[in-house]
């Protein structure tokens, strides 16, 4: 009986076991296989990685051949550029002494020319008088209107001192006039005399344009005679003509001033009628 017992017993127990060895197994499979999968994701993961560090690799060896090259192009146009500006100053010093040389020429030939009438001379002879300006002033040639189409190489003057003075010209427009050119140039001079002053570029002009000139400093005026010749001049520190501006006849004549006879010309080529 007692044997019976603990045989029936040790059966119950075996029964037991041999049901809950199939669950054991079955969740060691399922970790095993999650194990497996989280496996194969980091390998996949270290293998995109190595990918992109390879990429980075690359393309810093690219960066660094683009610098290299930059390197040497830059090195190669830094030279350029210095090859560049020793040309170009040689150009210049070229352009400069030619410029000076014919100016030097025309200067020179400036009686030849005028005897030959390869130019014209309009204006007052350019001598000494008996007044100079004592203030800046601006003179309208009222009484020397460009004889014809053509153009003014240079003006001429008897000045006093060094300095700066402008040259405009002034078209007709209607009942007024329209300043179209405004040039600047430099008088050179220790004492009062005679100056024959070439344009860097000749002035175009059509017949009936009015030159004007404008001294904004007294240390260079031009002589003048009083009593006769214009009564179109004003005194004007500021010049209150730049190119573009509209004048009317009114701001040119001052009829009830002294007239004045200045030594100033121009000079160029005209084509008349």
């Amino acid at each position: 009986m007692r044997w019976g017992l603990l045989f029936l017993c040790l059966l119950i127990a075996s029964m037991g076991c041999a049901t809950a060895f199939p669950n054991v197994e079955r969740k060691l499979d399922s970790c095993q296989q999650a194990v497996a999968d989280k496996q194969q994701r980091i390998e996949d993961q270290q293998s995109a990685i190595k990918q992109k560090e390879q990429e980075i690799a690359d393309q810093k060896e690219t960066i660094s051949t683009l610098n290299s090259r930059i390197s040497k192009l830059e090195h190669r146009l830094k030279i350029s550029y210095s090859e560049q500006d020793r040309y170009d100053e040689r150009i210049q010093r070229v352009t400069s002494s030619v410029r000076d040389f014919i100016k030097k020429q025309i200067q020179e030939d400036r009686t030849f020319l005028t005897d030959v009438a390869l130019e014209d001379f309009i204006g007052n002879p350019l001598i000494a008088r008996e007044q100079m300006d004592d203030s800046a002033n601006m003179i309208f040639d009222v009484a020397h209107p460009v004889p014809g189409q053509g153009q003014i190489n240079g003006i001429g003057g008897y000045f006093k001192g060094s300095g700066k003075i402008y040259i405009k010209l002034l078209r007709p427009v209607g009942e007024g006039y329209i300043v179209t050119h405004n040039t600047p140039l430099e008088v050179a001079a220790d004492e009062p005399g005679k100056r024959l002053l070439d344009f860097d570029k000749p002035i175009l002009v059509n017949e009936g344009d009015i030159v004007a000139l404008f001294f904004p400093d007294a240390a260079v005026v031009a002589s003048y005679d009083k009593g006769i010749g214009i009564d179109s001049y004003l005194s004007m520190r500021k010049d209150k003509y730049p190119n573009g501006t509209r004048l009317e006849a009114d701001d040119i004549v001052n009829s009830g001033q002294p007239k004045r006879k200045y030594s100033l010309n121009y000079y160029g080529i005209f084509f008349k009628k």
